[in-house]
């Protein structure tokens, strides 16, 4: 996975530079992730993982999936992920990319794993507090995960803060076998 993100960031760097500069981020947003799924169904990934189809042939049949909806730049993409054999990145080009358009946009998107169902009280506290932090529109992701015991773990890209009464617990186990 981490190999994908490696040479996945490049082409999405590449790709946001260009709809920055013609001011078409949602066009490319909608157009990679409709390419990612395109790339992710079973008996696509298997061609794009056979030597015997040629980049062409690969390219050929983005095409009429995609039929009015790939642009020319869009193809341009998958002609040079196609050569260099780097089609199989195409869900992680669409998820930096997204990214970087969040970024741009001054939109954070965070996932907060609790243990019990979030109160809308909790929500709107969360929801102040992380706005501030991060000094953006954060879109927050809820889900629940009874495993945690109680208390919370925040996500945000890298950032991560973990409040669990499972964390805190295993913590203090780890202090005390030392």
């Amino acid at each position: 996975m981490a190999q994908l993100m490696t040479i996945a960031r490049p082409y999405a760097e590449a790709v946001f530079a260009l709809s920055q500069e013609a001011n078409n981020l949602d066009v490319w947003s909608e157009e990679l992730a409709n390419l990612a799924t395109i790339s992710r169904d079973e008996a696509m990934a298997a061609m794009i993982k056979n030597p015997a189809y040629s980049a062409d042939q690969i390219v050929s049949v983005f095409t009429d999936v995609m039929g009015d909806n790939l642009t020319t730049e869009g193809k341009g993409l998958l002609t040079a992920m196609a050569e260099n054999k780097r089609l199989g990145a195409l869900t992680d080009v669409s998820e930096v990319f997204e990214t970087l358009k969040a970024e741009a946009e001054k939109r954070v998107r965070a996932t907060v794993i609790s243990a019990r169902t979030t109160t809308v009280e909790q929500k709107k506290k969360l929801s102040a507090a992380l706005n501030a932090k991060f000094d953006a529109d954060v879109e927050i992701t809820y889900e629940e995960d009874a495993s945690l015991i109680g208390g919370i773990k925040i996500k945000v890209g890298d950032w991560t803060v973990d409040g669990s009464a499972v964390t805190q617990l295993n913590k203090l186990g780890a202090a005390i076998a030392q």
